[in-house]
């Protein structure tokens, strides 16, 4: 029990003795040198940028040249090309240590404890902390589309057999005459031939669908038997038809752009540029139309006025125990093509709002 008390002691003297203490905290100058002092900064906002773009490779069929001919099929694809869609955009904010705003704050002896809480809290940033989100661009599949298969399930073989006629000459008596000679010669259909026939294939699928629709009564099959043939005839006419207009493959590519707001009074610029035949390219790629970030700060209620202002005079004044913070502002982050608002979201910018002192007593985790 006297241990306890004892033990009891000795901790609330540790805790009298460490908010027994001075910090005073200064700006620090470009040409300040800090020998014994700790550096911190204040937090600024990141407006963090996630697109999904949809890319979409077309692969043209062996048959494209034919699709218009046989089908009545216009635009087929006859050349691989890649195609861009956005599929969603998406606004978030982050925190990282400001290097325009650093402070230097000088420790008494028994204060050390009590800063670390601050720097806990989250209302500053140690100097060395620099927790910069790097721009990435991640794809989700890597899958090679240069050798795409097409699959022709022709009944019937790509090569012919066709009658020719030769003529040989044989003695009789003392002349020469001519003989007919017939030889069965095997040879390839050519591209176009091929092309009828797959086009023939399809219109019988499509007849053989219609007769099944067609209610027989004297052969009436069941729901589960006309899913299952329907499916196949559907997955037979798909693969005929990518002969022709050639097969899709899509895949999502995810891109995160970083802007850091620096104009408190509100501002435009281009976040990134789209095109329909690249994706997501570089701000100063002219080749793709420009995506714009528009940020408009909220009105500070005039209620607010006099708090802010009476905080910039405090700011200038050195005092013992207190500290450098930011009070961030409330903005409207809004992404666009210039026409049309593609998202939007609300954020807390730091940098926006003004810089005041803030005892650190209040910031103190209380026991």
């Amino acid at each position: 029990m006297k241990l306890t008390n004892f033990a009891i002691i000795i901790m609330a003297t540790a805790f009298v003795a460490c908010n027994n203490k001075t910090i005073q905290v200064s700006p620090l100058h470009n040409s300040t040198y800090v020998s014994n002092g700790i550096v911190y900064s204040l937090p600024r906002t990141v407006v963090v940028i996630k697109v999904d773009v949809a890319k979409t490779v077309i692969n043209p069929g062996p048959y494209a040249a034919y699709a218009q001919k046989f089908l009545g099929i216009s635009n087929a694809a006859t050349q691989e090309k890649e195609e861009y869609s956005v599929v969603s955009i998406s606004i978030d904010g982050k925190s990282e240590s400001d290097p325009t705003a650093l402070y230097s704050a000088f420790l008494g002896d028994k204060s050390v404890c009590d800063f670390f809480q601050v720097i806990n809290s989250g209302i500053v940033i140690p100097a060395g902390d620099f927790k910069t989100i790097s721009s990435m661009k991640t794809n989700l599949s890597k899958e090679n589309y240069s050798n795409v298969e097409f699959k022709d399930l022709s009944p019937t073989p790509f090569i012919a057999e066709e009658k020719s006629t030769f003529y040989s000459k044989v003695q009789r008596d003392s002349s020469f005459i001519r003989v007919p000679v017939q030889k069965s010669m095997i040879i390839e259909r050519n591209n176009e031939e091929k092309a009828k026939e797959a086009s023939d294939f399809i219109f019988s699928l499509r007849k053989k669908r219609m007769e099944f629709m067609t209610i027989d009564v004297d052969n009436p099959f069941d729901g589960e038997a006309l899913k299952l043939m329907f499916a196949e005839i559907n997955r037979l006419e798909d693969e005929y038809l990518s002969l022709f207009i050639g097969k899709l493959h899509t895949e999502t590519i995810s891109k995160t752009i970083l802007y850091t707001p620096s104009k408190p009074e509100g501002e435009s610029s281009i976040a990134f540029r789209y095109s329909l035949s690249k994706g997501i390219v570089a701000s100063n790629d002219l080749s793709g139309n420009p995506i714009l970030i528009e940020i408009e700060p909220e009105e500070i209620p005039e209620s607010y006025s006099g708090f802010f202002s009476a905080s910039a005079i405090n700011a200038d004044k050195n005092k013992f125990d207190q500290i450098y913070y930011r009070i961030p502002i409330n903005a409207l982050v809004k992404i666009s093509d210039g026409k049309n608002e593609l998202a939007s979201k609300r954020l807390l910018i730091y940098q926006y709002g003004p810089t005041a002192k803030l005892p650190i007593k209040h910031l103190l985790i209380k026991n």
